[in-house]
């Protein structure tokens, strides 16, 4: 059995992203397949409410990259969850314009509902990606996101 919600997500992005609004999938038929594929009801349903959850947050339009200079400090909870190559991973999406403040936020948030006991740089790519993808007026940024998670680019910090 697949444990846990993150392993859900990307099943689901990986394998209904490319599905068209045309072919919008009923979420019962959806939770059906992913039962059938060996996932948890209970991650399933807890799944569904992050994406719900996501899909609550607000759209900002593309905001300016250039200027910005805050340096964001973690919380004693979230540096015992984010491992430092996560957090390093996160600085250097914001440094390249990948995100803004905005969307550091929300993918922090996102990843923190995750549950995960450790939060890698795996996770945050995913997590990235998918907020990115929520996201009206992102499409380059997603672009470069998805570039990072399926390309792969390794990242190291030096």
């Amino acid at each position: 059995m697949k444990e846990t919600i993150f392993e859900v997500l990307v099943y689901l992005f990986e394998h209904y992203i490319d599905v068209g609004e045309e072919k919008v999938i009923e979420q019962g038929k959806l939770k059906t397949e992913l039962l059938e594929a060996g996932f948890t009801e209970n991650y399933v349903d807890r799944a569904f409410d992050w994406m719900d959850e996501l899909t609550l947050q607000p759209s900002a339009g593309v905001e300016n990259y250039i200027g910005q200079g805050s340096i964001r400090v973690y919380s004693a909870e979230e540096r015992l969850r984010f491992d430092v190559d996560a957090q390093g991973f996160l600085l250097f999406l914001e440094q390249a314009g990948i995100i803004d403040m905005t969307r550091r936020e929300l993918i922090i948030d996102r990843a923190m509902a995750l549950g995960d006991a450790v939060l890698t740089v795996d996770h945050v790519k995913w997590v990235a990606l998918m907020v990115l993808f929520s996201q009206s007026g992102m499409e380059g940024h997603y672009s470069q996101m998805e570039e990072l998670v399926y390309g792969d680019i390794p990242f190291e910090l030096h």
